[in-house]
């Protein structure tokens, strides 16, 4: 029987399985500007491709444009005479720019017109920075462009390099990605990976033991690739078969040639290879390390919780850092382009404190919390409740106020337990 896993290519339809969450929150559109961050081959392109199917959308590939402005602007070009057979609102050929910016701009004109919106959903979009180096003014101008485009709602797929936009664009304003919110493309959860290994959404499902199942699972941490590498590996005539050590560096060197662990590791700031070189050698992670940086290790997935501490995310990471990793190399992305960064993401205290602030708190109510703690609401960026809350908590961690907006909530709500809550989020 021919295996029905994919190892290579982006994935949609039946093939792509969980990301529920953040493909509800991206077609929402709440968020006119996004940066979904996550590692290699974790399947940033599927999830755009996926988006892509649901909502009005022209696909962007930077790593296609290599970095040309020119050929990406022709790449979009073209996008927009495929998709309007679809969005007969979208521009005629003659109204656009050969200039990228002025396209998009052109573009958004129409589409504001006709009521609607469109998605401009940017693949390996850390390419940006390389061109920037080049072209200083590049990030301004695209910063610019999706500010004065109130029709389009912009997602930026990208690896941790991205963050040295910040550096590249604070010194003359703001940081080029201050406006964008930014989620973490996680591993996939235990249903959804338990989902993908038994090929649930298929025509013809894999048979797998339940005990296997929780092995496999842990091996890849949930990682899709690995999962479908693994997956392929083991499948027999329907079924999944326990991997033997053959099969597991069979697929580390399988990892390794796709780049998957060598670029994650130069994307790391020396703090964080400080961790994962501790951790790695099975000692507990340093003492003074900023736990910023662990929360965005596990974010990612290059880390996961281990009951009191943290363990590698998944057996093949691990085996690599133990094997290969170099730890003398230079590393690609600072240590405050990354803090930078991951203080802009939300981390799991920080989504349980923003879904209770939704539930059971009204507008003026936040609004109350934003004058008691000396925040200007109006100065958060959002349209709705969802994002008013999170800008506010994301706030309150940048300028450690987690404790006075905590104590500040509970005068109102005193019936929730807010004390587990503020101790994780300080």
């Amino acid at each position: 029987m021919i295996s029905p896993y994919i190892t290579s290519g982006p994935v949609t339809g039946a093939d792509f399985y969980g990301r529920r969450e953040i493909i509800d929150e991206i077609t929402a559109g709440r968020c006119r500007a996004t940066y979904v961050l996550g590692t290699r081959q974790i399947g940033k392109s599927s999830l755009l491709r996926q988006t892509e199917t649901l909502v009005p959308a022209i696909f962007l590939d930077l790593q296609w444009a290599g970095g040309r402005l020119d050929d990406l602007a022709r790449q979009a070009h073209r996008e927009v005479r495929r998709k309007r057979r679809r969005y007969p609102w979208l521009p005629l050929d003659g109204a656009l720019s050969d200039d990228l910016f002025g396209l998009l701009e052109a573009i958004n004109d129409p589409v504001e017109e006709a009521g609607e919106r469109l998605w401009l959903l940017m693949d390996e979009a850390e390419i940006w920075v390389r061109i920037a180096r080049s072209h200083p003014e590049v990030l301004h101008k695209l910063r610019g462009t999706i500010q004065n485009c109130p029709a389009l709602c912009i997602v930026l797929a990208a690896s941790k390099s991205l963050s040295e936009a910040n550096t590249l664009t604070g010194k003359e304003g703001s940081p080029f990605l201050s406006g964008f919110a930014l989620r973490y493309l996680e591993p996939l959860n235990l249903h959804d990976g338990a989902a993908l290994l038994r090929q649930e959404q298929g025509t013809v499902p894999v048979a797998v033991d339940e005990e296997l199942l929780a092995s496999l699972l842990a091996l890849t941490g949930g990682h899709p690739l690995l999962l479908q590498l693994l997956g392929e590996r083991i499948y027999e005539d329907g079924q999944l078969r326990p991997p033997t050590e053959g099969d597991l560096t069979g697929i580390l060197d399988q990892a390794v040639k796709t780049g998957i662990f060598p670029q994650d590791f130069a994307a790391l700031s020396e703090p964080e290879r400080a961790i994962l070189h501790s951790i790695s050698s099975g000692q507990p992670s340093p003492a003074e390390a900023d736990p910023t940086y662990l929360h965005g290790l596990v974010g990612l997935g290059i880390l996961r919780h281990d009951g009191d501490g943290y363990a590698i995310g998944n057996h093949f990471f691990a085996r690599w850092l133990r094997e290969q990793a170099d730890w003398e190399a230079r590393s690609a992305v600072t240590a405050d382009s990354t803090l930078t960064i991951y203080n802009q993401a939300e981390v799991e205290p920080q989504v349980q404190l923003r879904r209770i602030l939704v539930a059971r708190f009204d507008m003026s109510e936040l609004r109350t919390l934003c004058a008691d703690i000396a925040i200007d609401y109006e100065n958060l960026p959002g349209e709705t409740k969802a994002d008013m809350a999170r800008e506010l908590i994301a706030y309150c961690v940048r300028h450690r106020k987690v404790s006075k907006l905590v104590e500040t909530a509970k005068r109102l709500r005193r019936d929730i337990r807010w004390e587990d809550m503020a101790k994780q989020l300080s």
